[in-house]
Protein backbone atom coordinates (compact mmCIF):
# COMPACT_ATOMS: atom_id res chain seq x y z
CA UNK A 1 0.00 0.00 0.00
CA UNK A 2 2.46 2.24 1.02
CA UNK A 3 4.72 1.87 -2.34
CA UNK A 4 1.15 2.12 -3.94
CA UNK A 5 1.06 5.60 -2.47
CA UNK A 6 4.77 6.82 -3.20
CA UNK A 7 4.80 5.03 -6.82
CA UNK A 8 2.01 8.11 -7.28
CA UNK A 9 3.48 10.69 -5.75
CA UNK A 10 6.95 10.18 -8.02
CA UNK A 11 4.69 10.08 -11.02
CA UNK A 12 3.36 13.66 -10.19
CA UNK A 13 6.24 14.89 -8.72
CA UNK A 14 8.76 13.87 -11.50
CA UNK A 15 5.86 15.11 -14.47
CA UNK A 16 5.69 18.64 -12.57
CA UNK A 17 9.32 18.75 -12.42
CA UNK A 18 9.42 17.86 -16.15
CA UNK A 19 6.78 19.85 -17.27
CA UNK A 20 7.71 23.15 -15.13
CA UNK A 21 11.29 22.83 -16.96
CA UNK A 22 10.22 22.17 -20.20
CA UNK A 23 7.74 24.96 -20.36
CA UNK A 24 10.71 26.88 -19.10
CA UNK A 25 12.88 25.64 -21.36
CA UNK A 26 10.38 26.19 -24.87
CA UNK A 27 8.99 29.31 -23.62
CA UNK A 28 10.75 31.01 -21.09
CA UNK A 29 14.36 30.55 -22.33
CA UNK A 30 13.31 31.94 -25.21
CA UNK A 31 12.20 34.96 -24.37
CA UNK A 32 14.90 36.09 -21.97
CA UNK A 33 17.32 35.04 -24.89
CA UNK A 34 15.70 38.12 -26.61
CA UNK A 35 15.69 41.22 -24.57
CA UNK A 36 18.39 43.63 -23.88
CA UNK A 37 20.22 43.36 -20.28
CA UNK A 38 18.42 45.48 -18.24
CA UNK A 39 15.49 43.80 -19.20
CA UNK A 40 16.62 40.47 -19.53
CA UNK A 41 17.89 41.24 -15.53
CA UNK A 42 14.68 42.07 -14.59
CA UNK A 43 12.81 39.88 -15.39
CA UNK A 44 15.23 36.98 -14.62
CA UNK A 45 14.73 38.20 -10.85
CA UNK A 46 11.16 38.26 -11.06
CA UNK A 47 11.08 34.64 -12.41
CA UNK A 48 13.35 33.27 -9.62
CA UNK A 49 11.62 33.48 -6.79
CA UNK A 50 8.56 32.12 -7.97
CA UNK A 51 10.26 28.43 -8.81
CA UNK A 52 12.50 28.55 -5.31
CA UNK A 53 11.68 27.45 -3.20
CA UNK A 54 8.73 25.34 -4.84
CA UNK A 55 10.51 23.00 -7.36
CA UNK A 56 13.55 22.26 -5.37
CA UNK A 57 11.29 20.86 -2.69
CA UNK A 58 9.38 19.39 -5.33
CA UNK A 59 12.91 17.60 -6.11
CA UNK A 60 13.47 16.32 -2.84
CA UNK A 61 10.24 15.06 -2.05
CA UNK A 62 10.39 13.07 -5.60
CA UNK A 63 13.60 11.88 -4.51
CA UNK A 64 12.75 10.11 -0.68
CA UNK A 65 10.15 8.61 -3.10
CA UNK A 66 11.95 7.34 -5.40
CA UNK A 67 14.68 6.32 -3.02
CA UNK A 68 12.37 4.02 -0.96
CA UNK A 69 10.76 2.66 -4.40
CA UNK A 70 14.11 1.65 -5.34
CA UNK A 71 14.86 0.05 -2.26
CA UNK A 72 11.55 -1.41 -1.75
CA UNK A 73 9.58 -1.74 -5.50
CA UNK A 74 8.68 -5.02 -6.46
CA UNK A 75 10.87 -6.90 -8.72
CA UNK A 76 14.21 -6.24 -10.20
CA UNK A 77 13.39 -4.26 -13.77
CA UNK A 78 10.93 -1.78 -11.28
CA UNK A 79 13.53 -1.03 -9.15
CA UNK A 80 16.20 -0.14 -11.92
CA UNK A 81 13.50 2.11 -13.34
CA UNK A 82 13.21 3.84 -10.15
CA UNK A 83 17.12 3.97 -9.80
CA UNK A 84 16.93 5.50 -13.14
CA UNK A 85 14.33 8.23 -11.56
CA UNK A 86 16.53 8.58 -8.87
CA UNK A 87 20.18 9.43 -11.09
CA UNK A 88 17.74 11.50 -13.80
CA UNK A 89 16.46 13.64 -10.19
CA UNK A 90 20.24 13.87 -8.97
CA UNK A 91 21.20 15.19 -12.13
CA UNK A 92 18.63 18.29 -11.76
CA UNK A 93 19.45 18.82 -8.11
CA UNK A 94 23.22 19.00 -9.06
CA UNK A 95 22.86 21.13 -12.25
CA UNK A 96 20.21 23.18 -10.12
CA UNK A 97 22.58 23.63 -7.73
CA UNK A 98 25.79 23.81 -9.04
CA UNK A 99 24.68 26.34 -12.27
CA UNK A 100 21.58 27.70 -12.46
CA UNK A 101 21.45 28.77 -8.73
CA UNK A 102 24.65 29.60 -8.24
CA UNK A 103 23.99 31.99 -11.61
CA UNK A 104 20.60 33.56 -10.22
CA UNK A 105 23.07 34.59 -7.21
CA UNK A 106 25.34 36.57 -9.65
CA UNK A 107 22.31 38.01 -11.28
CA UNK A 108 21.12 39.15 -8.65
CA UNK A 109 23.74 41.19 -7.75
CA UNK A 110 23.92 43.22 -11.01
CA UNK A 111 22.85 46.92 -10.75
CA UNK A 112 20.53 48.28 -13.47
CA UNK A 113 22.18 50.28 -15.94
CA UNK A 114 26.43 48.55 -14.76
CA UNK A 115 26.00 44.92 -16.47
CA UNK A 116 28.75 43.07 -16.47
CA UNK A 117 30.48 42.53 -20.00
CA UNK A 118 30.17 38.88 -19.63
CA UNK A 119 26.65 39.40 -18.67
CA UNK A 120 25.40 37.51 -22.39
CA UNK A 121 27.99 34.21 -21.55
CA UNK A 122 26.08 34.01 -18.20
CA UNK A 123 22.50 34.05 -19.90
CA UNK A 124 23.83 31.55 -22.52
CA UNK A 125 25.53 29.35 -19.80
CA UNK A 126 22.03 29.58 -17.79
CA UNK A 127 19.99 28.67 -20.31
CA UNK A 128 22.66 25.51 -21.58
CA UNK A 129 22.10 24.38 -17.91
CA UNK A 130 18.11 24.68 -17.92
CA UNK A 131 18.34 22.13 -21.12
CA UNK A 132 20.63 19.73 -19.55
CA UNK A 133 18.12 19.72 -16.44
CA UNK A 134 15.01 19.89 -18.36
CA UNK A 135 16.74 16.33 -20.35
CA UNK A 136 17.33 14.90 -16.63
CA UNK A 137 13.88 15.87 -15.38
CA UNK A 138 12.02 14.37 -18.47
CA UNK A 139 14.55 11.41 -18.06
CA UNK A 140 13.34 10.39 -14.40
CA UNK A 141 10.02 10.75 -15.60
CA UNK A 142 10.25 9.01 -18.68
CA UNK A 143 11.38 6.54 -15.90
CA UNK A 144 9.42 6.57 -13.30
CA UNK A 145 6.44 5.87 -15.78
CA UNK A 146 7.72 2.73 -16.95
CA UNK A 147 8.03 1.87 -12.94
CA UNK A 148 4.54 2.37 -12.32
CA UNK A 149 4.00 0.74 -15.80
CA UNK A 150 6.21 -2.48 -14.48
CA UNK A 151 3.88 -2.60 -10.99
Amino acid sequence: MLTDTLAGLLLLLTGALAGVLLAVEVAVVPMLGRLPGDRYREVHRLLDPRFDPLMPTVNKVALVAGLVLTVYGPGTDTRIAYAVTEAGLVGVALVSELSNVRMNRTIDTWEAGRLPGSWTATRERWARANRYRTWLALTAFGAAIVGVTLR
